[in-house]
């Protein structure tokens, strides 16, 4: 076999020596890449295939029976140039996402490249301080040749103006055509994933509010078949559907309940007899610890009157059992509400009066 001539063997040597630009890309770009690869770098650059590291382009990526982990790390870290394809399928894969950490620490310039609909924004927070180029912006594209031709000392002469200008619209027609024949799925920034969770639990709350309220109707159906009359029908449906100054009404006895429920039954009966004015007489021989309790705690004085101004306990009993009266005192409910108190409770409707704390409140109230 004919030996190499020096000069020639110096030539190949150089021109196949190492990886001069690594581009990191997602498998499923792989059509984009190779046309950046194809048209751009090997067609309009002069840049050879032996110099250039890509896993999914033929020519150059990695051989048969290599360490993949091996071949990408010392393509890295030869580079002069580290190009990042960043699409949404490079967002989504572990790998890229590795490489484009790993990039970060080598001598090499990193060029982040970003293709529609990746923004600016949507980047990811590593690459928003550095420089970043859109793939498919001609503009971007002129810059992408400059580097290129800067880091890898590319002679003006390989590089025809009409031959670049060309290429550079091939590459755009061919990447275009593809993407549109290939959407990507439009990526997600955190503000708009959050109204989607918030819009989620709202949906939910509402398929469980349905499904209560089917089941409610079905009891009501079930009720309305045994019903005998239509006085029976009248009074299931007004039991099932009150009218809302009774709703209101009962909300505001729950309130009151709430409040009363933490006393001691001797307590409530002060309580009682202090709000209403009424001269009831306390009997406290057999509830003297409550009482000194009480009195320790400011609710009430030593003539056995609560303090309503002393605690926020007893203010909160006055302003509830206020709100009850005002709504009582209005002259604005109407027959449908009077019907359905009287159809609901047996106590007379006043708030002076014991059996309505006892039945409306379900207060446990006594004075001794």
């Amino acid at each position: 076999m004919k030996a190499i001539p020096k000069k020639m063997k110096s030539e190949s040597t150089v021109e196949g020596k190492g990886i001069k630009i690594f581009i990191s890309h997602a498998s499923k770009d792989k059509e984009i890449v190779d046309a950046f690869i194809d048209v751009i770098l090997h067609g309009a650059l002069s840049v050879p295939i032996t110099n250039i590291f890509c896993v999914s382009t033929d020519g150059t990526k990695i051989q048969s029976g290599e360490d993949w982990r091996k071949s990408i790390a010392s393509s890295l870290l030869s580079a002069k140039i580290n190009f990042l394809i960043i699409t949404p399928n490079y967002k989504e894969s572990e790998v890229c996402l590795n490489e484009m950490g790993a990039a970060w620490v080598t001598s090499a310039l990193v060029l982040p490249l970003i293709v529609d609909p990746i923004n600016f924004k949507t980047v990811g927070i590593i690459q928003q301080p550095k420089q970043i180029e859109k793939l498919l912006d001609e503009t971007s594209l002129d810059r992408i040749r400059d580097v290129v031709q800067e880091r890898l000392e590319i002679p003006w002469i390989l590089i025809k103006s009409d031959r670049w200008t060309t290429k550079k619209k091939e590459f755009l027609v061919r990447v275009n055509r593809h993407i549109k024949s290939n959407p990507f799925e439009t990526p997600m920034d955190r503000v708009a994933f959050n109204e989607l969770i918030k819009q989620k639990a709202e949906l939910e709350t509402a398929i469980t509010n349905l499904v209560e309220e089917k089941t409610d109707l079905e009891g009501l159906i079930k009720d309305l078949k045994k019903a005998k009359d239509k006085n029976e029908v009248d009074a299931i449906i007004k039991k099932r559907n009150p009218s809302t100054q009774f709703h209101d009404f009962e909300e505001l006895c729950k309130v009151v309940n709430k409040l009363l429920g933490r006393n001691n039954r001797i307590i409530n009966g002060i309580i009682f007899k202090s709000y209403t004015g009424k001269d009831v007489t306390i009997r406290w021989e057999g509830s003297q610890d409550e009482l000194d309790e009480a009195f320790a705690n400011d609710y009430i004085n030593s003539e056995l009157e609560i303090l309503w101004d002393a605690t926020k306990e007893m203010k909160e009993i006055e302003n509830a059992l206020e709100k009850v009266r005002r709504f009582l005192s209005s002259s604005s409910l109407n027959n449908d509400f009077f019907q359905e108190y009287e159809d609901n409770y047996n106590a007379p409707l006043d708030i002076n009066n014991k059996k309505f704390w006892e039945e409306v409140f379900e207060a446990s109230v006594s004075f001794s």
